[in-house]
This record gives structure tokens, sequence and C-alpha cells, in this order.
């Protein structure tokens, strides 16, 4: 996504925008396109009903689409593009960066698909060619290669020279990258290392001989965390033979961690499928079909509680003080699973473990289980032990033995929890799974099973 430098740009309230789309007023969309910033609009735009939405997108101007499309859905601008002419979807389409507009490509229908390429210029029509040979979540294909490239046998004076044909088209002038004759890389020089050198240095004695870069074909994720571990402006993509092919920038890092983050949130959740829209910009068909199918497994999953809860019918009938704290035994064990797996699963994201620590994390894991569910059993226990109203029933067996019984079963169940929670996502991960689907309720579902057969079973043979 470009930076949006536009001179004259500021910040605007979220309202005064809102007031100017709804207004429909030609004069008023364009004005606005000249002074607010992009990042504002789509903002705005996310406030608006569906019906409001589909209204100012049928009446919005090129000019002020041109103005905000790399910030708009690509949903939004595709249903926008159809209804403009041919000059007018040129405008739109080449005022697109590099990357937004190979992911706007990947959007529309393979059918309509030519039509759109054919009228983009010769060079966007090329770069545009070479970035959709990259799957859309890998570094190749968020890429852009609007950046610079100089060669280290200049001066300052012939760089400086060279950067002032492409300033326009470079995305990046910040970094620029020192490249040999087959464009592999050799190092980077700063736009102020050239502004503060004598004009006949050369730029072999300027650069750094930094080298960092990642393969086109690597996810995205790692390209993110790259950026964010060594704190560049941006990071190099490189093919197989190492040459440099463009740069994932540091605002496109921002944007893959928060849908990364977000695609994790909902995987946990057991929320499927995919949205580029906002929250309030999905309908509520789509948010339906998108939870039913993980909410109907579920429920017959857990339909293998009751069961189990049949299997102990005589261990429930006998002993029927047991009910009372059967619901706090499973949701402890549902708690401390689903932070386990989250703690796991944020670790793995953000590149601090693989599945090689596996053992580790179960060690480590097992141990902070072990004193979760001791506390958590001794205080329950007191609490049965000594809390318990005076004449309570307990049939057959005494309240401390209800007590020991909760009490061992509690910490069992939290163990347990703990470490599938942490185990799950590793061995998901292990065999090319989706960490954050496995941790998704099925965990809470599992944890859930596995405390009802620890806490009947434990009863059934302490009191037998």
């Amino acid at each position: 996504m470009g930076e949006g430098e536009v001179t004259g740009q500021q910040p605007f309230e979220v309202d005064t925008i809102l007031e100017a789309l709804r207004s429909l007023s030609p004069e008023r969309l364009l004005a606005m396109a000249d002074d607010a910033h992009p990042g504002d609009v789509a903002v705005a735009f996310e406030r608006l009903e569906d019906s409001e939405r589909e209204e100012i997108l049928a009446r919005l101007p090129a000019g002020a689409l041109s103005a905000w499309v790399d910030y708009l859905p690509a949903t939004d601008v595709e249903k926008r593009l159809e209804t403009l002419s041919p000059p007018e979807q040129r405008e739109v389409l080449e005022a697109l960066s590099d990357d937004e507009l190979v992911d706007l490509l990947q959007e529309i229908e393979e059918e309509d698909r030519s039509q759109y390429i054919e009228l983009l210029g010769e060079d966007k029509r090329r770069i545009s060619a070479d970035l959709m040979r990259y799957p859309e979540e890998t570094a190749g294909g968020r890429m852009t290669k609007a950046m610079a490239t100089i060669r280290e046998n200049l001066t300052v004076r012939e760089a400086l020279a060279q950067l002032a044909e492409i300033q326009d088209q470079a995305e990046l002038l910040s970094r620029i990258y020192v490249v040999d004759e087959e464009r592999r890389i050799l190092g980077k020089v700063r736009l102020r290392d050239l502004a503060f050198n004598p004009r006949s240095a050369a730029i072999r004695d300027l650069m750094d001989s930094d080298q960092i870069s990642v393969p086109a074909m690597a996810d995205q994720e790692e390209a993110a965390q790259m950026i964010a571990r060594y704190d560049l402006m941006a990071l190099p993509v490189v093919d197989e033979d190492g040459r440099l092919l463009g740069v994932i920038t540091h605002d496109d890092a921002l944007e893959i961690l928060e849908e990364e983050s977000t695609e994790d949130m909902e995987r946990i959740s057991g929320i499927g499928g995919q949205s580029d829209l906002a929250y309030l910009q999905t309908s509520a068909v789509a948010h339906f079909k998108r939870r039913f199918g993980w909410i109907l497994a579920l429920a017959f999953l857990a339909l293998s509680s009751g069961f189990i809860l049949h299997a102990f019918e005589s261990v429930l009938t006998s002993y029927y003080i047991l009910a009372l704290y059967l619901p706090m035994v499973v949701a402890a064990g549902g708690n401390t699973g689903a932070q386990s797996a989250t703690m796991v699963i944020r670790a793995m994201s953000l590149g601090e473990l693989d599945t090689r620590e596996f053992w580790r994390v179960i060690w480590k894991e097992g141990r902070v289980g072990i004193m979760l569910g001791s506390l958590l059993g001794l205080c329950v226990a007191l609490q049965i032990n000594f809390l318990l109203p005076p004449g309570f029933d307990t049939g057959p067996v005494s309240v401390m033995q209800i007590a020991l019984v909760v009490g061992v079963s509690l910490t069992a169940q939290v163990l347990t929890s703990t470490l599938i929670g942490a185990g799950l996502p590793l061995l998901a991960k292990k065999v090319n799974l989706d960490p954050a689907v496995v941790a998704s309720p099925a965990i809470t579902t599992l944890v859930d099973m596995s405390g009802s057969v620890i806490y009947f079973g434990l009863a059934g043979w302490w009191f037998a």
C-alpha cells in the first residue's frame, strides 16, 4: 500500500467525511479527495450502511476513487470499476500501487481480468504479470517493484542523477539498494548518505553490507516478522538465485500482521472463511455462513459429554453432590486449555517457537499446569471442607472425601488441559495444519470430555 503522502492532505473528522460522502456531490467528493487522507476515508466507508455504500460507490467520481483506491476494499473498487468507462477504469488502475493492483486483479473473475490488464500501460502490465506469478499470501505476492537500485561503481552525483529520473515511480527512496550486474544485493545506502556526502564520493565507500532478504515464495507472515525483527523500513524480496525482485515496505508489514492476527483470532474462535470487509460491511448472512459450520460440528462433538455422563450414571446417582462441582471442574479445564493454546500460538506466530521445541513446551506448560492445578484444587478443597453449610447432605461419603476428590480432580484436569492446549497446536503445525484451527473451541470441547472422565473416574475409584 502506498504511503499516501499527498500535498495538502490533513486529518479529518470521520463525521465530516461521512457528510461529504452522503451528499453525493461530485464537487464535494473531489474536494475531499484532495484534502482528506485516504486512511480517514477508509474508516468512514466502514461506518456506512450497506445501502449507503452501494449508492455512494455508484456515484463516486473516478478522480475521487483514484485518490482512495489503495485504501478501499478490493470488492468495493471492483464494483465501481464495472460501471466506469474504459478511460476512467485506466485512471483508477494506474493510480493503484503495484501490490494493491495485483491484489485487485486476483480478486476479479478470471474471464474479466484480461480486459482490465489490457487497459494498463506497458510498465504496469509487465509489473502485474511478474507479481501475479506468486501466490497472494507469499512475500512475492505482497511486494512492490517501485524501488530504487544503483550500482556500486557510481559516484554520489551520478546516483542522484539516476534517482531523479525515477523519483515519481519509486514508492520508497529512503532506502536505496546497491546491486551487481545480475541484480544481486551488495548492500544499501540511505538517501541522507547521498545528501550529506561529497558529490564525488563513491557509492561503494558509503554503502553498508546489509544483505538481509526474504525468498519470494516465503510466507508473507515470515516477511513481516523479519521487518519487525530487524527494524527495517523495507525488506528486499529475492528469487531462488538471490536476484532482487522487489521490496515489502513497513506499512505493508503492518497490514500483513493485522491480517494474520485477525485470521488467527477468528480461527481460534471457530470462525471459518475469509473476509476483507470490515465488521459492519459484512452482511449478517455472511457472518452466519462463517460461524455455523464450526458451531454445528462442535455441538455434535459435545454430545460425547452426554454419553460420558451416561457411562458414569451410577456414580452420579450414588454421589449426587458431585453434580454441584462438575461445571467448575470442566470450566477450569476449558479456561486453562485456552490460555495455554493462546500462549503457544502467539509464540509460534511471532517466530519464538517451532515444532522442535515440543518437549520443552510440554515440560514448561506441565510445570505451570501443576502449579495452577494444585493451588486451585487446594483452594476449592478448603472451601468445601470448611465453608460447606452445616448439615449439607453429602450422601454416603464425608465432606472431607468430597473435598479430596474435587481437589485432586481439579488438579488433574487443569494439568491435562494445559498439556492438551500446549501440545495440540504444535502437533498441528507438525502435520501442516493451521494451529489456530486446532486451538479453536474444539479444545474446549475436548477438555470438557476429559474433565468428566477424570472427575467421575476418580470418584468411582475413590468411593468404591
